[in-house]
């Protein structure tokens, strides 16, 4: 009798899961990656009530909307190499900083750390790590990064699954967890990378750097960094020299400092800091780390400093090392 019962539960089960998957079968195309990844987003993967997220939007006020699909040209702005399929178009207005990841001239995602910005109606605006779950739910262990698990519970942000989108949420964790920061994308930006890092070219990296630390000192009220040449020169010698010698210090194996390295770039200063970062595979990632990191955060958001040189290489297996180097006059 047991037997019986399992088998019929079996039977029902399997006929469950089959029915669906022969309906929305492509029996032209046949079975392949899109197909498999489409039927679990519509059969398996739990629904999510976006009214949520409009009932909330409604409440807040935003001076810039974008939308996920909408046509997008760079116009003038700066365009910068991201690590996703598409580029980012660098929107950098005070107070209304924001990337817009394009590709094929559409919007495919995009951060800002802004709560006038809205990206497919989602907004910071008074949102903190309670809010947050209570609009999205519970967040995601790990995102699908090709056909492998990438895992992001990290203390500093969460990740929620939208279905056809990933929203990042990064929180404040020394003003009781208050979002600073947000970056959305369409799955396929992630799911087409194979690997942990898709660095784009340093460079790309180095001014992203200078630009979400500006952005984030408007934020705080704080005015923004001028680029110092010399200081970044040094600060790319640095993270060049830690991802060919395999360190992560700020005092070189050789004992060379951060005031040996910038003097002998020829930096005139009254008082330097200096923050790195390894890693990361992002540096919106590297940024929001170092926000929340107390020895660091004193650099990123110190009234003092007038001048910020950046630099980026990357080590063994495309590891980024960060280095930057602020600046008083």
């Amino acid at each position: 009798m047991l037997k019986k019962a399992f088998l019929f539960v079996l039977l029902y089960l399997i006929a469950v899961l089959l029915a669906p998957a022969i309906q929305s079968y492509d029996f032209e195309e046949g079975m392949n990656a899109r197909y498999a990844k489409s039927w679990l987003e519509n059969h398996v993967y739990p629904e999510y009530d976006r009214s949520v997220i409009h009932q909330v939007n409604s409440t807040q006020t935003q001076d810039v909307e974008l939308d996920m699909g909408e046509e997008y040209q760079s116009g003038d702005n700066e365009v910068l190499d991201s690590e996703y399929s598409g580029d980012f178009i660098v929107e950098d207005e005070p107070g209304l900083f924001r990337l817009v990841l394009v590709q094929d001239g559409k919007v495919a995602g995009g951060y800002t750390n802004s709560d006038d910005v809205s990206i497919s109606n989602i907004n910071i605006e008074d949102l903190d790590r309670e809010k947050v779950r209570e609009t999205y739910g519970e967040p995601e262990e790990y995102i699908q990064k090709g056909w492998k698990r990438l895992r992001v519970n990290e203390e500093g942000f969460e990740v929620f699954d939208l279905k056809e989108s990933y929203v990042y949420f990064f929180y404040d964790l020394h003003q009781e967890d208050k979002v600073n920061g947000m970056l959305l994308l369409d799955k396929d930006q992630v799911a087409s990378i194979e690997t942990l890092y898709n660095n784009p070219p340093a460079e790309a990296n180095s001014r992203l750097n200078h630009l979400v630390v500006n952005a984030s000192r408007i934020e705080y009220g704080l005015e923004p960094l001028e680029v110092d040449e010399s200081a970044s020169s040094a600060a790319l010698g640095h993270s060049t020299d830690m991802a060919q010698n395999d360190y992560f210090e700020h005092e070189s194996p050789q004992g060379v400092t951060l005031k040996d390295r910038i003097e002998e770039s020829g930096v005139r200063y009254q008082k330097a800091g200096e923050n790195i970062a390894m890693g990361h595979t992002s540096v919106i990632f590297a940024h929001h780390s170092l926000l929340n990191s107390p020895d660091h955060r004193v650099n990123v958001l110190s009234p003092d400093f007038t001048h910020l040189g950046t630099g980026t290489a990357y080590g063994r297996e495309d590891v980024p090392y960060y280095t930057e180097n602020y600046i008083q006059k």
